[in-house]
């Protein structure tokens, strides 16, 4: 047998070309026009039982038609097998094989997504691995496994045990996968141990096809940086610096955004400009990171330094870059210019977030504007998308009651109320002081019934 499972018939991974009904199924796949073939198909005498052997033989015969034998694995599954059984994993393997060596990627991804549902990863990729030679597969194969798992399965666990596998194997992973693996581990920390285990294993000599690229290294930067671990970034720019890899525009973005959260934008800037002299073209997302961390340390005037830069590149600019100026202008007081950007906002059909609206009416609650912030929040709640919080409607109630505005302030809060928020105590307080100030001491003096029943349920 020399060794090959698949022509062992005492093997489970036994593949039997010469089976009666695999041969006359290829046979009426292959002979007929292509109306007539499936019908004859269906005509052809099927044993009972019918060997998983002989059905995973269909696609063997067929795989200089892949098109074809992917079409038979799901005429088996639909008509040869009983009534919700899953597929037979030999089946499900050889018509991998067969997607794979044909580069048919997204085939080969969703059959073995369909055989992970039923079966555990490692009696795939054992599957995979006998088969393999049989059906001279592509060697990505193993890496579409992989795939299969982060993409449909969402099961980074589980992939990095595929990944394992492949290196046992002597193998290594693509480096688009590896990337892809990093990026789904549920630690940065996991993430540099999976790098180590795939690059830095001893004794090992990797094509120079398979060294880690910039995307691998921008996955761990990224990890580090969505768990708040900068300080790690130097030993990921160390390995960068020994495989020689060039920095890309996402790897300037990480850093700078690192740089910006910490309100080191000078820092930041230093990164921007070394991008730039090295002849790297910004994109949308460095450009917003600088703005968002200028405006964060109250640079507002050179954030839309670099927004004028970004539109004179013909780099056009997202919501994201428009709200991060709205923001930069509320936080330091100056409300028409946010009101300004707002408005560019709305000629280029961009809605902002809840919290910026948020934000904003705030802001003009402070400069004593409240009918202008009652005018924002009305004309953001006519899109549906946009819900106002509780404390959003407490700061315009405070402030209507606070310029005697008692009745718009009632009518907001029954709003409120209808939208399933509570009344708290500061909002009861505010409409007692302003019934008083007006002298209806009545009416405040009922409230402050009320809010003292309140207080005592509360607590």
């Amino acid at each position: 047998m020399g060794g090959d499972p698949t022509a062992d018939p005492s093997s489970a991974y036994f593949i039997d070309a010469d089976h009666p009904y695999a041969a006359a199924a290829a046979s009426a796949l292959t002979s007929h026009r292509s109306r007539s073939k499936w019908s004859h198909l269906s005509s052809l005498a099927v044993p009972d039982p019918l060997p998983a052997s002989a059905v995973a033989a269909v696609p063997l015969l067929l795989r200089r038609r892949p098109h074809v034998a992917l079409s038979f694995h799901l005429f088996a599954t639909r008509r040869l097998l009983p009534s919700g059984s899953p597929p037979p994993l030999l089946l499900s393997v050889s018509a991998a094989h067969v997607a794979a060596a044909s580069r048919l990627r997204r085939a080969a991804i969703s059959l073995l997504s369909s055989a992970a549902r039923h079966y555990p990863h490692s009696q795939i990729f054992a599957a995979l691995a006998a088969t393999y030679r049989r059906f001279a597969s592509a060697p990505f194969v193993f890496d579409l496994l992989l795939l299969a798992y982060l993409r449909s399965r969402r099961d980074a666990l589980a992939a990095a045990s595929v990944a394992r596998r492949i290196l046992a194997a002597g193998a290594h992973p693509l480096p688009s996968t590896s990337a892809a693996l990093l990026r789904s581990l549920p630690s940065a920390a996991a993430a540099l141990d999976m790098y180590r285990e795939i690059y830095t294993r001893p004794s090992s000599r990797i094509n120079s096809q398979l060294l880690p690229t910039v995307h691998t290294f921008n996955s761990l930067l990224l990890a580090f940086y969505r768990e708040g671990k900068c300080d790690v970034f130097k030993v990921v720019l160390q390995e960068m610096d020994r495989y020689s890899c060039v920095h890309n525009v996402c790897t300037y973005n990480i850093r700078m955004a690192a740089y910006c959260d910490s309100k080191e934008v000078e820092k930041a800037r230093g990164l921007w400009d070394e991008m730039v002299e090295g002849g790297i073209q910004p994109d949308v997302p460095a450009y917003n990171t600088m703005i968002s961390g200028y405006c964060g340390v109250g640079e507002v005037g050179m954030a839309e330094e670099m927004f004028k830069d970004m539109e004179m590149g013909g780099i056009d600019p997202s919501v994201t870059t428009f709200e991060w100026l709205v923001r930069g202008h509320c936080r330091v007081g100056d409300i028409d210019a946010a009101m300004l950007v707002r408005a560019d906002m709305s000629r280029r059909g961009f809605q902002m977030a809840a919290e910026v609206v948020e934000e904003v009416v705030n802001v003009l609650c402070q400069k004593k504007r409240v009918k202008e912030a009652l005018g924002v929040l009305k004309e953001e709640m006519r899109k549906e998308e946009f819900v106002p919080s509780r404390e959003c409607y407490e700061v315009l109630i405070r402030e209507l009651c606070e310029q005697g505005e008692v009745e718009v302030a009632m009518r907001l809060q029954a709003e409120m109320a209808g939208m399933g928020f509570k009344v708290g105590s500061e909002v009861y307080c505010a409409f007692v002081c302003a019934y008083e100030k007006a002298e209806d001491y009545e009416m405040a003096e009922k409230l402050r019934k009320e809010l003292s029943v309140i207080s005592i349920q509360d607590g």
